[in-house]
């Protein structure tokens, strides 16, 4: 909470000397109930999208054509920035849900945790040549927020491209941006979660994948465990 409450009041110190500026906002998955009621102050530094870390050339990397709807710019703090907009296939989730992207060099790991997912999913990519190799959640705050994915070069790539990305959910500030509306479901929902077995960050056993469709409490509910899991081993 306090450093929510300190990117509160950088936030308010900055945005009176840069009203002029056009913006991207990284507030984290838009299908969960809490962002679909009221909008949540940004947590992680992670989410502050510096201008310098806006990966270059991300126009050039091949996308998934049947997921694919369109690729626009966007102003971001006096930068041209693609914005990507894909929909989540039907053969991991029938709600197809959309998210607008950023792709980001990386990201500053402060209260950052990384959830690997499920590998029979993982290769079923909105960017071809690369693996959705995990879940990025900010875990400060109280409340854990999935704010995008990382993504991870296949070892057969055929096109241009880093090693490593992070595809970053965003919205743009901009009053004229077009968005694909979310998904209208009474519950929130979230992708399916498979927490790594083995690794030392999230070292949980008996953790089985959540299945597609879990409504966003138990989502968050079982992110919290692990982070409390880890927090307690660490001790």
């Amino acid at each position: 909470m306090a450093m929510c409450m300190k990117l509160l009041l950088l936030a308010l110190v900055i945005i009176p000397v840069a009203t002029c500026l056009e913006g991207l906002v990284a507030e984290g998955n838009p299908h969960t109930i809490e962002l679909r009621t009221a909008a949540l102050p940004a947590c992680c530094p992670a989410q502050s999208l510096p201008p310098e870390r806006m990966m270059l050339g991300a126009a050039t990397l091949r996308r998934q054509q049947d997921t694919f709807v369109r690729m626009h710019m966007r102003s971001h703090l006096g930068r041209q920035v693609e914005v990507f907009t894909f929909r989540q296939p039907a053969r991991l989730s029938h709600l197809e849900l959309p998210f607008d992207l950023a792709l980001v060099d990386d990201i500053d790991p402060s209260d950052i945790v990384e959830v690997a997912t499920p590998p029979a999913d993982a290769s079923d990519s909105w960017f071809p040549d690369y693996v959705w190799s995990s879940f990025v959640v900010c875990t400060a705050g109280g409340v854990p927020r999935h704010l995008g994915w990382r993504y991870t070069r296949k070892a057969g790539a055929i096109g241009g491209g880093p090693r490593s990305f992070v595809a970053l959910i965003v919205r743009s500030s901009e009053a004229e941006a077009e968005a694909v509306p979310p998904a209208q479901s009474k519950a929130a929902i979230v992708e399916a979660v498979a927490l790594p077995a083995g690794k030392e960050e999230l070292a949980m056993e008996n953790i089985k994948p959540l299945p597609v469709g879990m409504e966003a409490p138990a989502w968050m509910a079982t992110m919290l465990a692990a982070v409390t899991a880890r927090s307690v081993r660490s001790n």
